[in-house]
């Protein structure tokens, strides 16, 4: 490794931070993907319109069994009827309050069919409605899901580039490390890296300013700058500083 003056070394600090502050842009772009695609909120809502399917389904199983039970006593009572029908018309009754407590039970096991076949249709009438919301919350899901997919498959090519784009840049970087002479220097870097959100190293903003805190330098500060070249530090941040 050949050494470098101070200006080569500010320059090359300077583009080690450049493929930096691009991939912790990445990182973070990567971090806020699942946010940016709403995958989070889409399987919320999927989870709610199965949840909502599975209610569906279940209260249409219900009305079934209901009405399937209905139709059971329907066929008990119907031939109660036909037999009390029959032993009426027999001509083996003869003893006229006989007859009368057959025409009476008659009667009233018609009046309960009656009832019973009223309930029997509002029941028919609740499986057609409960059969269209099991359709309707099972197209929710579909489209629901439909959509979760299409966001999964955005997420997925957005995470496969820009991890792409990450490994090309640390390779870029790394290459550029090799170049840095000083490895006190390259740890400093690294440091300041960490601590200082991403920005170790800084322009001199307009000859007067850092690039990092933005603080103004003294007059003595600047004409060092002018006068002197390689990298300096800035005294209040600390950052590596470069013209």
């Amino acid at each position: 490794m050949s050494d470098i003056d101070a200006g080569e070394l500010g320059e090359l600090l300077l583009s080690i931070q450049k493929l930096d502050t691009e991939i912790l842009g990445l990182k973070r772009d990567i971090e806020g993907l699942a946010e940016k695609h709403n995958l989070g909120g889409l399987l919320e809502q999927l989870g709610k319109a199965k949840e909502a399917r599975a209610e569906a389904q279940e209260n249409l199983d219900d009305i079934t069994h209901d009405q399937h039970k209905l139709d059971g006593e329907l066929d008990i009572l119907s031939s109660k009827i036909k037999k009390e029908e029959e032993k009426m018309f027999s001509g083996t009754v003869m003893n006229p309050k006989e007859l009368s407590a057959i025409q009476a039970e008659i009667f009233s096991l018609r009046k309960k069919s009656d009832e019973m076949e009223t309930g029997d249709l509002e029941l028919m009438e609740a499986i057609d409605g409960g059969r269209a919301e099991v359709e309707k919350t099972g197209r929710m899901v579909e489209e629901v899901s439909a959509e979760e997919r299409r966001a999964r498959d955005e997420y997925d090519r957005g995470l496969v580039e820009k991890e792409h784009r990450v490994g090309e840049l640390e390779g870029e970087r790394d290459k550029l490390k090799q170049e840095v002479p000083d490895e006190d220097v390259l740890a400093l870097y690294e440091e300041l890296l960490e601590s200082k959100g991403g920005l170790a190293v800084a322009v001199i903003d307009h000859g007067r300013n850092c690039g990092g805190c933005h603080i103004e330098f003294s007059r003595t500060q600047i004409d060092r700058f002018q006068h002197d070249e390689g990298v300096f530090r800035c005294e209040n941040c600390r950052r590596i500083l470069v013209k």
